[in-house]
């Protein structure tokens, strides 16, 4: 991973030259989000966790699946559902697998194309109204 002060987002895709734009139109992983303070908790450095952006001041694995945030004045994305961690966290650190489960950030799909910079501004929007939801919670 390596830090650039912009990335162009194409829409249903992801960022531009990264390896996950090449998935099909749709696909739930086209950018990896993450919490500056989850990653700073985490005691990684920044692109560790192979994340596309990373967002300060915002708790982004409280949010659902469905919310729409967005990033800097172009760019509107979805997020899809939170990331799980895998095997390759370990070889960082022993333990980090564990440690970053929930806190691994939220996976999303780009809704409307544009350019995100370094210091943009996040913003929520509403929820899809056609996002999964709970239908009805049950207690054994």
């Amino acid at each position: 991973m390596r830090q650039v002060p912009e990335a162009r987002a194409v829409e249903q895709h992801g960022f531009e030259g990264d390896r996950h734009q090449r998935r099909a139109v749709g696909h739930k992983r086209q950018l990896l989000l993450v919490d500056e303070a989850q990653r700073a908790a985490l005691d990684v450095p920044a692109g560790a966790l192979k994340e596309n952006v990373l967002v300060e001041g915002l708790a982004l694995d409280a949010l659902p699946p469905g919310q729409r945030l967005a990033l800097g004045g172009e760019v509107v994305v979805e997020l899809t559902e939170p990331c799980v961690p895998c095997w390759k966290l370990d070889a960082l650190r022993p333990g980090l697998l564990q440690e970053s489960w929930g806190r691994r950030g939220q996976l999303a799909r780009v809704l409307k194309a544009g350019t995100v910079r370094e210091g943009d501004p996040v913003r929520l929007l509403d929820v899809n109204p056609d996002a999964p939801r709970i239908i009805r919670p049950k207690l054994p």
